[in-house]
């Protein structure tokens, strides 16, 4: 082989090499079979060096005036790992494998029992749920920044992330670099500190680091959390990359590690987490099993929900989820969240194929142990409670953010914040799960639970299956109007039971001495009951 010839030969494997290393540090794909980038960085390759054979080496790759098989290898290579990487999806459909896809799912969920194992509410002290959603706490984030002088023009606020610090809800964000040339112009100062909002009360707070971090979502080259991470782990195939800090207030940067049940990558399944320590850039990698307890996310909510979707969609079968539909059901699309012991929980409502419009069950999804607990109460739907919140200060048009849980006397009832176009919170509701017609608005979270508890009694859930009580009445029956609604009085011997007026008019009609009869929902104060008709 000449001089020459050698050159043809050697110049595209020696340039394929040099655009496979710039593109392995621009995309930094794990190298792992289960990693779709890692395809496509080698169908890349093929196809850059079946390129560059055309270019350098088309004299030699023609007999008899025609091109031969060698100045088509690189683009066979890239043809082939496409078709293999197409057909190894097509047969990792749940179509194929839904016995599979179900079984990541219901592996996780256990049955729960709500009244037992949710805190109750006493004396309105509400402090482990999440109330602010995150279009607020990034309202009050920015404008906790604007008040921050010159730092305001330097950084950027970055994305907030629910999270716990010593068992309590925070929303943090960092604070990060707006573009390449603040980053060039301040990376040797770092960044210097992140915003912390409490979604319990609203407040919220700037805080700054022990010392700056230099490792971010925002920063460049290796500073940049991604690719530092992907070097130091370079199989992991990872994702939800995230800003936490330790009960010590340290700053981390948490990513969660992915296997895969079904083909390439199919039904995953979180199994670790990277921890980074944003200062230093130092990384651990942990099996789930093994991340310490500090670490508020390594099953991230949208991945536990996925697999309850799985359970819920593919538990009788593939066809059964397009067909008779028997048993199937969803979870809603968006979700809460609720601390749970030390750790933080998502909360959201699991709708049946036959109606979309009412829960069937809801379930709280432990985001550190990715253990789920489902709850069989039917009940309304996160978005009709909105709805109901929403109509009760529909003057004021304040808009309801996404609701969670709480336990008034074993019932569950939903409670929200509502904000005005501004991302001011500028009241709180709460809304019966079972009765979205039970709602109230108030000041406070305090306020309005005090409310709600006036209104409507204890909460403790009727048992329906016993019998319902008998009254006698002795008094003619009275109404009154409170903040908007009307209530129907009916006076016994024993005491007087206040029904609300919607959906119980037939009490209306009855007189002294009538019997009626009442499920009673329980004792507002002495001798006062709230009640309803049991039809």
């Amino acid at each position: 082989m000449t001089k020459r010839k050698v050159l043809r030969t050697l110049l595209p494997i020696g340039i394929t090499l040099i655009f496979a290393g710039g593109y392995y540090y621009y995309a930094h794909p794990a190298i792992n079979f289960h990693d779709t980038g890692f395809w496509w960085f080698l169908i890349a390759l093929c196809a850059v060096y079946g390129v560059l054979r055309l270019i350098f080496g088309h004299d030699t790759l023609i007999e008899n005036g025609k091109p031969t098989w060698k100045g088509f290898l690189g683009f066979g290579a890239a043809a082939l790992i496409f078709a293999v990487y197409f057909i190894i999806q097509l047969f990792s459909t749940p179509l194929f494998h839904a016995g599979t896809y179900a079984a990541a799912g219901e592996e996780r969920i256990s049955a729960g029992d709500f009244a037992s194992e949710i805190q109750m509410v006493e004396n309105g002290e509400i402090t482990d749920i999440a109330i602010m959603d995150t279009v607020t706490a990034e309202a009050m984030g920015r404008r906790q920044i604007g008040s921050l002088g010159t730092l305001a023009t330097q950084y950027e606020l970055g994305q907030f992330m629910t999270t716990t610090v010593n068992a309590q809800p925070k929303k943090v964000a960092t604070l990060g670099y707006g573009s390449f040339w603040k980053w060039l112009s301040t990376r040797n100062d770092g960044i210097p500190g992140y915003v912390s909002v409490d979604p319990v009360t609203g407040s919220s707070e700037y805080i700054e680091f022990p010392e700056p971090i230099h490792y971010s979502d925002t920063s460049y080259f290796n500073e940049n959390i991604y690719r530092h991470l992907q070097f130091c782990a370079p199989t992991a195939v990872f994702g939800n990359v995230h800003f936490e800090v330790d009960n010590d207030g340290n700053p981390y940067w948490i990513a969660t590690t992915y296997s895969f049940r079904v083909g390439i990558n199919q039904v995953r399944v979180p199994n670790g987490v990277l921890v980074c320590d944003a200062v230093t850039g130092e990384t651990v990698q942990y099996a789930a099993e093994d991340a310490p307890e500090w670490v508020s996310i390594v099953y991230p909510a949208d991945d536990i929900i996925e697999l309850i979707n799985y359970a819920g969609l593919y538990g009788e079968g593939f066809w059964n989820s397009k067909l008779a539909k028997t048993g199937v059901y969803t979870c809603t699309d968006d979700y809460g969240y609720k601390v749970v012991g030390d750790n933080l929980n998502a909360f959201t409502g699991i709708t049946s194929a036959a109606n979309d419009k009412s829960n069937i069950a809801f379930v709280l999804c432990d985001e550190h142990t990715g253990q789920v607990r489902r709850y069989d109460i039917y009940g309304a739907e996160e978005y009709s409670a909105e709805t109901a919140a929403e109509g009760l200060v529909m003057n004021y048009g304040y808009r309801a953010s996404f609701p969670s849980l709480v336990n008034v006397g074993g019932r569950p009832v939903y409670i929200m914040a509502m904000t005005d176009d501004g991302a001011l919170i500028k009241k709180y509701a709460m809304v019966d799960l079972q009765d979205y017609t039970r709602v109230v608005a108030g000041d406070t979270v305090q306020d309005t639970w005090q409310q709600y508890v006036d209104r409507y009694g204890s909460g403790q859930v009727v048992n329906t299956e016993s019998e319902p009580e008998t009254v006698r009445l002795t008094a003619p029956v009275e109404t009154a109007v409170i903040e908007g609604n009307t209530y129907i009085f009916l006076q016994t011997k024993d005491g007087i039971y206040r029904l609300i007026a919607d959906g119980n008019e037939e009490a209306l009609f009855a007189d002294t001495g009538d019997q009626i009869k009442l499920n009673v929902l329980g004792e507002i104060r002495a001798g006062l009951y709230s009640a309803e008709l049991n039809r």
